[in-house]
């Protein structure tokens, strides 16, 4: 017990310097702590420079003087119902619980993260080589994004019920196509020298997926004016290497915003980049007004997410120490370890010219060895019983499939396994695939589809859906399976609405009355219309 209230206080003390050096370093890039900061809303003084967390020592710049003699903030004065609705109207922001993320000046400190080293931008790095490097990661990072890249992604216009007052269906339409004709086959524009580069929706899936890689991940907007609309040219990626600080205060934004008031600590108005362009390093700050930030599971306010490779790095670090192991061995004791005896009592130079033929002996065509009288060679190898590297790299493999939930990759690699246990982990895996997609749908939606709706339409168009059509999608014969069961249940499948859904379950558009019939609707003149799916006369 006294070991662990040991350790116990050397792990908070070692908390405790980590962010007294993130708030002395974000305090000494931006000049806080000079001089307290009005809040006019509140009729308080309220200083960013310090800080005072549960359980904790109030956090002072050390600095300045000033901020040593600033007393703590006082809690806010109650206010009526009138006030606080009208101070909402001015655009204060009615916050009152708290993230659990300390944003210091744009720098993110994640207390969950026990490991340093996979802390923010430091956790780039590892991560880069780990899918870069390692065969099982970037395998299992393949198997997660495939059926995200190839499914069928489809803008689909707003639904009739979701229709607000003044909306219509063909404006509903106009508005789809025109954000289909853009993203789908629009993205293109005209170099200085006059040749056209077009970018692909691949491309654009590529960009949002690789939060699954470093936890976080952005594209720009570059927009041009396409005679009386505005569209988008190019979803211009930016890397995570470049991600340095997260703003949540639009003061850095809007210089006319007063700084700390509209500040909820949770809201992203800002993504500062540190990087290279034009032969020089430079800092950058990009608007989340013109961009879309993607964040994998993200938790409170980290921006940075957290990866699916943040699971696979423990797995990844032993079987990569592992390997090395394997590597020597296989190098070292593969063929034995050439060893002479020599006879007693040798001269100095027949012990110097053994020590050199053991230590360079190599297998070659014309490899021989020429001994003194009475010496002996043989090859040794390994003698008793050893552990055995290969099921510990086994295991690791599997973890760190099982950690994205791609447990059907190991079943062909082991001595268990059958088909039913492969498709049942098959249609979890693509659950979760098909959750991921939804994210980025949701994402592109209302930050980018959105945009551009109330650039070319007015703020009141309808907004229409991005989907992917069929990520999660099952076989004909799956669905006709559960077609017929339905039908024998007695719950008939023949409204359009239930019709369209499996017409998505199997990747096709919605039923429409204009489209062609198929062979299946076939009928001569005269004959009883075709029926639903599901229809007990059919």
């Amino acid at each position: 017990m006294k070991q662990l209230i040991r350790e116990g206080k050397s792990a908070s003390k070692a908390l405790q310097a980590q962010i007294d050096t993130a708030v002395k370093l974000a305090d000494r890039e931006v000049g806080i702590g000079q001089s307290p900061i009005a809040d006019p809303l509140l009729n308080r003084q309220s200083t960013i420079g310090n800080r005072q967390f549960p359980g904790q020592s109030p956090i002072t710049n050390r600095q300045s003087p000033i901020s040593s003699a600033i007393q703590p903030v006082p809690s806010p004065e109650p206010i009526s119902i009138p006030d606080y609705t009208e101070r909402v109207r001015q655009g204060w922001v009615p916050v009152m619980g708290l993230s659990g993320t300390p944003i210091t000046s744009g720098f993110v400190r994640d207390l969950g993260e026990y490991n340093a080293k996979l802390e923010g931008l430091n956790a780039i790095w590892t991560y880069q080589e780990m899918r870069r490097g390692d065969g099982q990661v970037a395998g299992t990072l393949r198997a997660c994004k495939l059926p995200i890249l190839s499914a069928r992604w489809q803008i689909r216009a707003t639904p009739d019920l979701e229709l607000r007052p003044g909306q219509t269906v063909d404006k509903a339409k106009e508005v789809a196509q025109f954000i289909r004709e853009n993203l789908f086959g629009g993205l293109e524009w005209q170099t200085p020298t006059g040749s056209w580069t077009t970018q692909s929706w691949t491309d654009v899936l590529r960009c949002a997926l690789r939060m699954q890689d470093f936890g976080a991940s952005c594209y720009e907007e570059v927009a041009t004016i396409d005679g009386d609309r505005i569209r988008l040219r190019r979803m211009a990626d930016r890397q995570a290497l470049t991600f340095y600080r997260w703003h949540t205060d639009p003061h850095v934004v809007d210089a006319s915003l007063p700084p700390g008031v509209y500040d909820d600590g949770e809201t992203l108005y800002a993504l500062e980049q540190w990087g290279y362009r034009g032969n020089r390093f430079e800092y950058v700050m990009l608007p989340t007004d013109k961009a879309c930030v993607f964040t994998h599971d993200q938790e409170g306010a980290n921006f940075w997410g957290i990866p699916l490779t943040r699971a696979m790095y423990p797995h990844w670090f032993v079987k990569k120490h592992l390997e090395r192991i394997d590597a020597m061995a296989c190098e070292r004791n593969s063929l034995g370890v050439p060893m002479i005896m020599l006879p007693p009592n040798p001269s100095k130079q027949d012990v110097q010219t053994a020590q050199k033929w053991v230590t360079q002996l190599a297998a070659h065509e014309k490899t021989g060895l020429s001994l003194p009288n009475g010496a002996e060679f043989k090859l040794v190898g390994i003698e008793g019983r050893i552990r055995e590297i290969l099921p510990s790299l086994q295991y690791h493999k599997q973890q760190i499939a099982t950690s994205c939930l791609a447990m059907f990759m190991e079943l062909g690699q082991t001595q268990s396994g059958s088909r039913a246990l492969g498709e049942s982990q098959t249609d979890f895996f693509l659950m979760a695939t098909q959750n991921t997609a939804d994210y980025i749908a949701h994402r592109i939606r209302n930050s980018t589809i959105r945009r551009l709706v109330e650039w070319n339409f007015g703020p009141n168009a309808p907004v229409p859906y991005l989907v992917a059509a069929n990520v999660q999608a099952r076989s004909v014969e799956a669905m006709a399976d559960i077609i017929n069961q339905l039908a024998q249940a007695g719950a008939w499948v023949s409204d359009r609405a239930s019709v369209n859904q499996v017409r998505h379950e199997l990747g096709f558009n919605d039923y429409a009355d204009e489209e062609i019939v198929g062979s299946s609707d076939y009928r001569p003149i005269g004959s009883s219309p075709p029926r639903a799916i599901g229809d007990p006369e059919s």
